[in-house]
Parts: structure tokens; C-alpha cells; sequence
């Protein structure tokens, strides 16, 4: 006997075999598509009789289609020969034995595809009420000459199907109704053939068979290796929406394994509509089309998500088929909503942050007109009663028009998406700094300031005016919460957290926040003081994501209110060391 445990798709082939029930045969894989040759009624019910019983005793769904030679009745009285629960097999749905006329013919015609989609409904179904798998036979001796081009397609390509699914389909053909050609068709587009020859049951293949088998074997193997290497879902199915193939990298896309989706039709994972269009496209062209577009696909779990799907329509012996290649544009329409949420925010708060600007040039603008109202003043007096020079007056004066011209360029850099000027720095002095600027005003408030900069790494790479615009923000917000509390206390610490980055929280000793607005804190218009514009938290929260860092707000688990952000953090150059 033949080995036949290299019959059958990849994902079959390490499953135990399963028992046929005929001695000449043995066990066979799921997937095996085999034929039977044979004379006469006695010998088809020889074989068809225990192939059936075993099929029942191993738990499979179990169709038989029959024709004139051997009727339905004629098949239940020869099985319940030797089954003697036929009828109750029967009623619970595990047999079904039907004429060719209610399986094969529809309106007088045979259809292959329709056929074809049929046997993948079975085997579902039969998977569906717990069966291991789908055994049928259907009897051909109702075929006519003038179909038997077309049922030769329909046997090729339901071999493909059968390969991939819990099926074992063994096919019957009358041996005298068969000339040489048609036998010949037979046995190609079969695993094996058994036939009878002096009383006893041969199984063959042909030479050629087998050859054409392990080429096959080896062009899909590379044919596969090179489909798991793409990560586009690769789909074919014909003209009806039936899928051929698919690769395991599609399958996984839509949430399915590759045995569920074959067979099954593509509109349960690509839209109706869209497959549609291209049937009827092809239908008016004889040459191949091919068609590209944005649209959606369909999970396991019914949720749509967008694709691009490129669809190209040829023919395969020569039927119509579609190819389909689709990528997953999840990532990339996340990414333009993230990119986009991004530019939304910077703008809302670049549109409110022109009234905190007035603020933050209040200071170098004030500056600038004293020195240049001493310098005036200097002019008048003579040389000898001047404190200080004119040209000290007017360098001060100079500065400050430099610093206000640095506040401007930085702002305007990051509201028009530009990445900020980034220099190493030291955190620790810009926090120094910062508190300098304000240090006068937090004094006319009586808010007495702690600074614990206690990281013991400082160094970040970062735009200077943008991060103290950061710390200036946060300082004036907590000056402001402060106005109405008794004890006016500022802290601004500083810790190592994890992932090297340091942590820098402003703590105030204000109401704190209310729970309702706590979540809409960094979001654009929104503000927290009575009349507010939020122009600062909204522009913070942009100037410290494009320094890959992050911003919360807490409150204080005694008083008030604790906001907080990280940075990465910078290892020092060792120059020495490099040279």
C-alpha cells in the first residue's frame, strides 16, 4: 500500500491519520481527495459501506451522494445492515444521504463553484455540532459527456480545498461509462485511485502524478517561505468571492486561522461593495484589471479598521480569479491622528499663549525702558554728577531687547512646528534662573520659595528659553492658586526617576485641584482661574512632549497642588577621555 501521509495542506500533516474503513486503503490524512473505479453496483456499495461506517464510528459528518445506480434508499438499506442506529445517526444530523439531483444539479445545471461552496459549508458545519471532520462520497453516474470538461475543472479545484480542510471526499466513477482520456482525468485530479482487479482492490497513482506532487510540494514551500516573509495579507478567490488562498500573515490580520478562512467567502473580511465592482469590471474586459484603494476591512471580532487594498482580476484555468494584497493602515492613520492632535493642541495653545506672552515680555520690556529712561536722564546730567555711565545704561538696555528677541523666536519656532533649539544644559540653573525672575514678585505676595534640587544629575539636552518659559508658567500658576491661601509656600524639587530622567515638581500650598477639571488641565482653552485664557498648562504640555518628556498634575497629599515633569537625561561628554 501506498504511503499517502505527505497528502493534504501543512497545518494537516502533523494530525493523526485517520482510519478509512477499507483494508486496501488504511489510514489516510485529512485532506485526502482520492477516487473509486468501479463496475458494478456491488462493488461501489463494497467500498462505500465500511468507509461510512467508520466515519461514523469516528465521529465525522458523514454525506453520501447518490445516483440512479444505487438510490438514497437503496444506500440507508445497505448501511443499516450493519449500522443498526442508522436512524437515530440519521436524526441527530451526523449522516445525511441525498440524491445528485438535490446536491449536484440546481435549475437543470451543474454549477462547480456553487458545488464547491456547499462542501466548505459542510465541513463548517459539521465542525460547528463538535464533529472532527467532513467524510463524503458522490457518485458520478449521472455525469454526461457533455459536462465532463466542466466537472474535470470543478474535481481540480475542489483538490485544492479538500487539501486545507477536515475533509475526506472519495469520488466515484463508473469504470465502463469512462473512456481512456476521461480516465486518465480522473486519476489527475486525484490523490489515488482504487479499483478492483481480480477480486482484489488495487490503490495507485500515476508516475506523473507523483512527480508533479513533490514539485508542487517543493514550489509551495518556497512559495510559502516567501508569503510568510510579507506582512500584507495575500488573498485569491473567484469570481463568486470563494477564497483560494490566503497567507498566515492575512489570516492573523483579520483575527482568523488560514483552514477557517478558506473556502469562506472574502466579503466576510473585505466589503461587499468593493468585490462587487470588481466582478462587474471584469465581466466587460477580457484583459487583466487591476484597481488600488483606501477602504476598510473586517476583524473576527467585527470591528472595521482601514486598509489599502490592491486588487488585481486574471484567469486561472480559465476561470475568472482576483488577487488581493492589503496592508494595514492602522498604525499610519493613528500616527496622522496623533501627529494631528499634536498640531491641534500646539496651535490652541499658541492662539491663547498670545496673552501670556505679554506677560513674559512684561519683564525685559520694563527693563529695557528703565535703563533707556536713566540713560535719557544721564544725557541731561553732567559727567561728573552721572551714577553710571551711558553706554552701561544702554548696553543693560541692549540685553534685555536680546532676551525678549529670544522669548519671540523660541515661541515662534514651536508654533510653527519647528523642533526646538536644543544645547546642553544644566536643569538645576535653569530652575535658578527662573526663580531669579520671579523671585521679586513671589516676595510682593509674601510666598516664601524652598528649592530641594536634590538630582544627582542635572544635565539635559533642551531649548533653555522654552523650558524656563516651562518653569515660569508653572511658578506664576502656583503664585496665582496662592492668593487667597494663609500659609503661601512654593517648593521646587528635584529627583531622579526611572528610565534615566529627572523629575522636577513645583508644590504649592494653594486649594489644590478640583476633581473635575483635573483631566482637562493640559487641554487648549482651558483654564483654571475664573476669566482665564489657559494659555500656560496647554503650551507646557507641548514644549515638554517635543523634549520627550512628560507633565501631570497631582494634588498635594496635605495642601494644595503638585505639578510635575520629566526629561531625559544627558551623560556628560567625557572630552578628556574621547581624545
Amino acid at each position: 500500500m501506498d504511503d499517502y501521509t505527505g497528502i493534504g495542506g501543512s497545518f494537516l500533516q502533523s494530525e493523526l491519520p485517520r482510519k478509512s474503513g477499507v483494508e486496501a486503503i488504511g489510514d489516510v490524512p485529512w485532506g485526502t481527495h482520492f477516487c473509486l473505479l468501479y463496475k458494478t453496483a456491488e462493488e461501489l456499495l463494497e467500498v462505500l459501506v465500511p468507509y461510512f461506517v467508520q466515519g461514523l464510528a469516528e465521529n465525522e459528518f458523514c454525506m453520501w451522494v447518490t445516483s440512479e445506480l444505487v438510490d438514497v434508499e437503496q444506500a440507508k438499506a445497505a448501511l443499516s445492515a450493519v449500522v443498526p442506529d442508522l436512524n437515530a445517526r440519521i436524526a441527530s444530523g451526523q449522516l445525511e444521504i441525498r440524491h445528485y439531483t438535490d446536491w449536484y444539479i440546481q435549475d437543470g445545471q451543474f454549477d462547480g463553484e456553487r458545488v464547491l461552496r456547499g462542501w466548505v459549508e459542510k465541513v463548517e458545519f459539521a465542525e460547528q455540532l463538535g464533529f472532527e471532520g467532513l467524510r463524503l462520497t458522490g457518485d458520478t453516474f449521472w455525469l454526461e459527456k457533455a459536462v465532463w470538461r466542466g466537472f474535470a475543472q470543478y474535481e481540480e479545484m475542489i483538490h485544492h480545498i479538500i487539501g486545507v480542510k477536515r475533509i475526506l471526499a472519495l469520488c466515484a466513477y463508473p469504470f465502463p461509462k469512462c473512456d481512456i482520456r476521461e480516465t486518465f482525468d480522473v486519476i489527475a485530479n486525484h490523490d489515488f485511485a482504487l479499483h478492483k482487479e481480480d477480486s482484489r482492490w488495487l490503490s495507485f497513482k500515476s508516475a506523473s502524478r507523483q512527480r508533479l506532487g513533490q514539485a508542487l510540494r517543493e514550489s509551495e514551500g518556497r512559495q510559502q517561505a516567501i508569503l510568510e516573509a510579507v506582512q500584507d495579507a495575500i488573498i485569491a478567490f473567484d469570481k463568486s468571492g470563494s477564497i483560494y488562498s490566503i497567507n498566515a500573515a492575512g489570516a492573523r490580520m483579520f483575527g482568523y486561522d488560514v483552514r477557517e478562512l478558506l473556502g469562506a467567502d472574502v466579503r466576510l473580511i473585505l466589503p461587499e461593495k468593493l468585490a462587487t465592482e470588481f466582478g462587474v469590471s471584469y465581466s466587460r474586459q477580457r484583459h487583466n484589471v487591476r484597481g488600488s484603494r483606501e477602504t476598510k476591512g473586517r476583524r473576527r471580532n467585527g470591528e472595521f479598521f482601514p486598509v489599502d487594498l490592491t486588487l488585481t482580476a486574471t484567469r486561472h484555468n480559465n476561470a475568472p480569479m482576483f488577487v488581493g494584497s492589503v496592508h494595514d493602515l492602522s498604525e499610519k492613520h493613528e500616527a496622522e491622528a496623533r501627529l494631528k492632535r499634536i498640531q491641534i493642541d500646539r496651535l490652541a495653545a499658541m492662539g491663547g499663549i498670545a496673552a501670556g506672552l505679554a506677560h513674559e515680555l512684561n519683564q525685559p520690556l520694563a527693563a529695557m525702558k528703565t535703563y533707556l529712561k536713566i540713560a535719557e536722564r544721564m544725557v541731561a546730567a553732567p559727567p561728573d554728577k552721572r551714577p553710571v555711565s551711558i553706554e552701561d545704561a544702554l548696553a543693560r538696555a541692549g540685553e534685555q531687547v536680546e532676551r525678549a528677541g529670544r522669548i519671540i523666536s523660541s515661541l515662534r519656532g514651536l508654533a510653527s512646528h519647528g523642533e526646538p533649539n536644543k544645547l546642553i544644559q544644566s536643569l538645576h540653573e535653569l530652575i535658578q534662573k527662573a526663580c531669579d525672575c520671579y523671585a521679586a514678585s513671589l516676595g510682593d505676595r509674601h510666598i516664601s520659595l524652598v528649592l530641594n534640587l536634590g538630582a544627582e544629575k542635572d544635565t539635559v539636552l533642551v531649548d533653555g528659553v522654552q523650558i524656563q518659559q516651562v518653569l515660569i508658567n508653572l511658578i506664576k500658576n502656583a503664585k496665582e492658586a496662592m492668593a487667597e491661601s494663609k500659609t503661601r509656600s512654593l517648593v521646587i524639587s528635584t529627583s531622579m526617576a526611572e528610565g534615566e530622567k529627572i523629575q522636577v515638581d513645583i508644590a504649592d500650598s494653594g486649594p489644590g485641584i478640583l476633581d473635575e477639571i483635573k483631566s482637562q488641565l493640559f487641554e487648549p482653552s482651558h483654564s483654571t482661574k475664573a476669566g482665564g485664557m489657559g494659555v500656560g498648562l496647554p503650551m507646557s504640555r507641548v514644549i515638554i512632549e517635543a523634549h520627550d518628556g512628560r507633565i501631570w498634575a497631582q494634588p498635594d497629599l496635605e495642601q494644595g497642588a503638585i505639578f510635575s515633569f520629566t526629561l531625559p537625561l544627558l551623560e556628560p561628554v567625557n572630552l578628556e577621555g574621547a581624545a
